[in-house]
């Protein structure tokens, strides 16, 4: 029970992030960019269907069981956006990050892309389709992620085991509500 008490809500476990990583000194400037780490985040949605890698290309909503590897999401602000809506960069370490595009018939979905979750953050531009407002949703246990680059979409799950994590509006069958636990 002493682990529960000091268990910090998805608001508070920003703040943190925020703070530990607010900008000191000029973009670009080696000695802060050293000593840089993404957090890393384990999520599982409420059915408690964990994130796993299939293939290089898909992360998928998996049983938690013995059969199924999961998958850490490493976390870092975006600096570039509006600091008190919490957006944030999310990645595969070391080279995946998660990307919100359009397909030409319209369709919002979710990609994994070949990148540097750390390229994002020393940047300081606000690139929108790599960036998630987060906050909790719900309960202080549950948070979501909403795409800077299509507001009302949220990354989100299937009801059903394997089928892969994608983007969808609140109101719908998918789950948008993720619980989650700072492994870093």
């Amino acid at each position: 029970m002493a682990g529960k008490a000091e268990k910090k809500i998805w608001d508070e476990e920003m703040r943190s992030l925020f703070k530990q990583l607010e900008p000191e000194l000029k973009p670009g400037d080696m000695c802060i960019a050293s000593e840089l780490r993404p957090r890393l985040f384990r999520f599982w949605d409420i059915s408690q269907k964990i994130f796993s890698l299939m293939g290089d290309d898909m992360l998928v909503a998996s049983p938690n069981d013995s059969n199924s590897t999961e998958q850490l999401i490493a976390v870092l602000p975006n600096n570039a956006l509006e600091v008190r809506k919490q957006a944030i960069f999310m990645g595969i370490q070391p080279n995946t990050v998660i990307n919100c595009v359009q397909t030409e018939e319209g369709q919002v979905q979710l990609q994994l892309m070949s990148g540097d979750i750390m390229y994002l953050y020393k940047q300081n531009e606000k690139f929108l389709n790599f960036s998630f407002y987060s906050k909790t949703d719900g309960s202080g246990d549950t948070c979501s992620f909403e795409s800077a680059q299509f507001p009302g979409w949220f990354l989100s799950t299937s009801s059903e085991a394997h089928k892969p994590i994608g983007l969808s509006q609140k109101g719908g069958p998918e789950n948008i509500l993720f619980h989650f636990q700072r492994i870093y």
